[in-house]
C-alpha cells in the first residue's frame, strides 16, 4: 500500500479512455474528469455532436487496480483489529458484499478473481482465457 503524505495531493487510479470518431477538447475532458470525480458512481458519459458524430468517454484503470483495492480492505482490518466486517455497499446491479479478515476482498467474488489473476500470470492460463472466466463472474453482476 502506498504511504500518504498529509497535505499531499493524491493522483486519481484512473485516466480518461476516449473512443469514438467524436474528439472532444482539452477543456472538455477536464470538465468530464471534473465530473467522475465529483460522482464516482457515473461510469462514463457518452457525448453526440451535432453532427452525428460521438465518443464514449470512461474511466480506464491499470491493470491489478482491483488487487489494490484488497490490498487497502486488508490493511484496513490490520491498522484497527477492532474492524470486523466492511460493507461495500452495492449498486442497482450489484448488491451489497462484506469484507471480512478473512476474505478481505472488494467484491463477493474476490477470491476467485484473485486464483484467475494468480493463475494467469503464473502462465497456467492465457490471458484471454482468464478474461473469459472474469467475464463468467461479472455476468451476474448485470
Amino acid at each position: 500500500m502506498n504511504a500518504i503524505t498529509p497535505g499531499a495531493l493524491r493522483q486519481r487510479p484512473w485516466s480518461l479512455l476516449v473512443t469514438g470518431e467524436f474528439a472532444p477538447t482539452p477543456e472538455v475532458l477536464d470538465e468530464i474528469e471534473s465530473v467522475f470525480e465529483l460522482n464516482p458512481a457515473i461510469p462514463g458519459l457518452e457525448l453526440r455532436a451535432d453532427d452525428g458524430r460521438q465518443c464514449t468517454v470512461l474511466r480506464e484503470y491499470p491493470a491489478g487496480h482491483t488487487a489494490e483495492v484488497d490490498d487497502a480492505l486488508e490493511v484496513i482490518f490490520a491498522e484497527q483489529s477492532e474492524i470486523a466486517e466492511i460493507v461495500v455497499l452495492g449498486q442497482e446491479a450489484r448488491p451489497a458484499h462484506v469484507a471480512t479478515r478473512e476474505a478481505p476482498f472488494w467484491h463477493r467474488d474476490g477470491k476467485a478473481i484473485a486464483e484467475i489473476s494468480d493463475r494467469m500470470q503464473a502462465g497456467e492460463i492465457s490471458p484471454g482465457e482468464a478474461i473469459d472466466m472474469l467475464k463468467s463472474l461479472f455476468e451476474t453482476d448485470r
